[in-house]
């Protein structure tokens, strides 16, 4: 496909990639998406978006904005083009990335033990964390995320460097596991053929997502109280489902 989310959203009539309905691909809002990470289906499709979009347009039992947007589920343009309802690879990639990047910058800076930290510790932490990757990587900051530094950053050698900076080794643990969980998962989204190319990991796709999802809404739940990323729920939710049908992710991944 090589449509980011950005995309899909515009295409399908969504609500932009920040609202409460956080997923292209079923109909579960941010908070139940942080609740429940792994158990969701597959359910929107091209026509129930376009059902749903003369729903938002005519409002036919007279509901207020916020019932209505709920009836809908987000939906309020009306979609344009059919998209297949799947995950981009490379944007998976960069959207995890992101997440693991800061998910870094808070555990340098101790978050979970701290309320409402002010902007100069979080940019130090930033800094700390840049200044770290740099040096012992050779990973220089980059303005954007991209799928470069991406690949670079979601190793067991950088988390490694990054724990140097962590002062807990309970905190460490738990991000090596957590990484190692992800590079567990990666190869399955990746893989042109999946079935063939990493069968281990396709079948402890759903048991690996689970552990992943039991450590963020535990050790790391100072992050994912109530919210998690689009990226991350995807990752977790729907990526068996997506290649039950397809047999693949990767095949289709933008970079080609």
């Amino acid at each position: 496909t090589g449509y980011d989310e950005k995309m899909v959203r515009e295409m399908e009539g969504l609500e932009a990639s920040g609202s409460t309905h956080i997923c292209t691909l079923c109909d579960s809002s941010r908070s139940e998406a942080s609740q429940n990470m792994v158990l969701h289906s597959i359910t929107r499709s091209h026509e129930e978006n376009l059902e749903r979009y003369e729903i938002w347009r005519t409002n036919p039992f007279s509901e207020s904005a916020e019932e209505l947007r709920d009836r809908v589920k987000g939906v309020s343009a009306k979609p344009f083009l059919e998209t297949h309802p799947t995950l981009d690879a490379l944007h998976c990639d960069i959207g995890n990335a992101t997440e693991f990047y800061k998910i870094f910058q808070d555990e340098i800076g101790e978050v979970y033990k701290k309320v409402n930290p002010s902007r100069e510790e979080r940019r130090s932490w930033r800094a700390a964390l840049d200044k770290q990757l740099r040096k012992k990587v050779k990973l220089k900051p980059v303005m954007r995320m991209n799928g470069n530094y991406a690949r670079r950053l979601m190793t067991m050698e950088a988390v490694e460097v990054v724990c140097e900076l962590v002062p807990s080794e309970e905190r460490r643990e738990a991000l090596r596991e957590l990484m190692r969980l992800y590079l567990q998962m990666k190869p399955v989204w990746r893989a042109t053929f999946p079935a063939k190319e990493c069968p281990d990991q396709l079948c402890r796709y759903s048991f690996n997502s689970q552990s992943f999802a039991d450590l963020l809404s535990s050790t790391f739940k100072y992050r994912y109280n109530g919210k998690i990323t689009n990226y991350l729920h995807k990752t977790l939710a729907h990526v068996p489902e997506i290649i039950e049908r397809d047999g693949s992710i990767g095949a289709w991944a933008s970079e080609g």
